[in-house]
């Protein structure tokens, strides 16, 4: 994540951390009712593993250090400064390792919580979305660990369905896009997991895409592959309940 992020001026982790950034921004914003207020519409937790080697832990910063699912009204109580006059809630940070294994550990931690609290098997299912720019670390050369927590996430649900997983790989480097394909795609094995454990867009997502002027096919997976700073706003936007 310390890389340069393909034609921009700064590294993938700074260009990931704006990007989270804006789309809690502009979520909040959603969530702001005729009179005014900001009403609990969404909450949202963001795992990170770039602070410490090996380890996966909740990005919040400042007065929200060490929470992790937090409401949208408490998200916007709460920011960690001011950017380019908008809140900003995460900093970059980028480590050599990828423990993406724990990160979805602690994902099917928190969602598996989530949808027994309260009255929140009758919500819209979690969304998980996982930015990346390089193989897992801690899943073992047959990525089995990280196959099973995938599929266990993907068992939980609520009466509106199961939870969504969707991948997004980000690159410097020059080459063949693959965006939100149907069949997996022809790119390296660690990519082609990623297709794997990816579930397909539902009817608003896709509706979403088409109007970022994506072409999707039937089927089509949350996944992409290679995808440049323009696609990463955009896949936050299209993983993001409208």
């Amino acid at each position: 994540m310390s890389e340069q992020f393909g034609n921009a001026s700064h590294s993938k982790a700074f260009e990931v951390s704006e990007a989270i950034n804006d789309i809690i921004y502009e979520v909040g914003l959603r969530c702001i009712g005729s009179g005014g207020e900001l009403k609990n519409r969404f909450e949202i937790a963001i795992i990170g593993y770039g602070k410490e080697k090996n380890s996966a832990q909740s990005g919040w910063e400042g007065q929200l250090a060490g929470k992790w699912v937090v409401s949208i009204k408490n998200i916007f109580e709460y920011p960690l400064g001011q950017q380019n006059d908008k809140p900003i809630w995460i900093k970059p940070y980028a480590e050599q390792n990828t423990p993406m294994t724990k990160a979805f550990e602690n994902a099917k931690r928190l969602c598996n919580d989530w949808i027994n609290w309260g009255n929140h098997r009758d919500c819209h299912p979690p969304i998980i979305i996982n930015i990346t720019d390089g193989e897992a670390t801690d899943a073992g050369s047959s990525f089995a660990p990280l196959i099973n927590e995938s599929q266990q996430i993907k068992q939980l649900r609520t009466n509106y369905g199961n939870v969504n997983i969707l991948n997004i790989h980000i690159s410097s480097k020059a080459g063949d896009k693959s965006l939100f394909p149907n069949e997996t795609p022809s790119i390296d094995r660690f990519g082609k997991l990623l297709f794997d454990i990816s579930t397909p867009l539902d009817e608003n997502m896709i509706r979403i895409a088409l109007q970022k002027g994506y072409r999707i096919n039937n089927g089509a997976k949350g996944y992409v592959f290679n995808g440049n700073a323009s696609d990463l706003i955009n896949f936050l936007n299209i993983g993001t309940p409208q």
